[in-house]
């Protein structure tokens, strides 16, 4: 039988390894996400782009020297409440692992980005919206791991989005101080 131990002491590892990274100078940051990222790097780039809004994709084009010549496509904006543009809160990209469970199954990946109504978490599996989900995870800035009900409010083919049900106080808090820094 598994014990509470093990699963508290790897979040503390984790949380003392992104404390430690925090801490670091950006050039030893770099230095360590090449070494990390190794030969994958251009996948790795291609990855984030694919998860940047198209403004962020103008941006990240002009600031590479080649602003875009033709004119930017008109976007439709769907009304459906499940439809990801539809945010209520400010979203805060991120990189944080997350154990959860759907239907009895158990699963591993990253949450992407995060917002005190929910979480993107990246992952190939396709998951059915309206699924109950209970995601476990540790903000990068605390040692203490949360468990977190949901429900999967929408699923795309990179990943799905979870809205929380019923935050309690002190996570809610701790996930709207952590959005909110910098």
């Amino acid at each position: 039988m598994l014990t509470a131990e093990p699963q508290a002491e790897k979040y503390s590892i984790t949380a003392r390894l992104f404390s430690l990274i925090g801490l670091l100078p950006r050039d030893q940051q770099l230095i360590l996400l090449k070494q990390l990222v190794g030969d994958k790097l251009t996948e790795h780039l291609f990855k984030l782009i694919v998860e940047m809004s198209e403004d962020q994709q103008l941006i990240l084009l002009e600031q590479m020297g080649h602003p875009q010549e033709i004119e930017a496509p008109e976007t439709t904006l769907r009304l459906e409440g499940t439809e990801p543009s539809m945010r209520e809160n400010p979203r805060k990209s991120c990189l944080i692992n997350a154990n959860y469970r759907i239907q009895g199954s158990s699963f591993r990946s990253y949450i992407l980005d995060i917002s005190i109504g929910g979480v993107f978490i990246e992952t190939n599996e396709r998951v059915p919206v309206g699924e109950n989900i209970i995601l476990n995870f540790t903000l990068p800035s605390l040692s203490q791991p949360f468990s977190m009900p949901g429900n999967i409010a929408w699923s795309g083919p990179q990943g799905f989005g979870v809205k929380f049900e019923g935050i309690p106080n002190p996570e809610g808090n701790a996930i709207k101080k952590y959005v909110e820094t910098e």
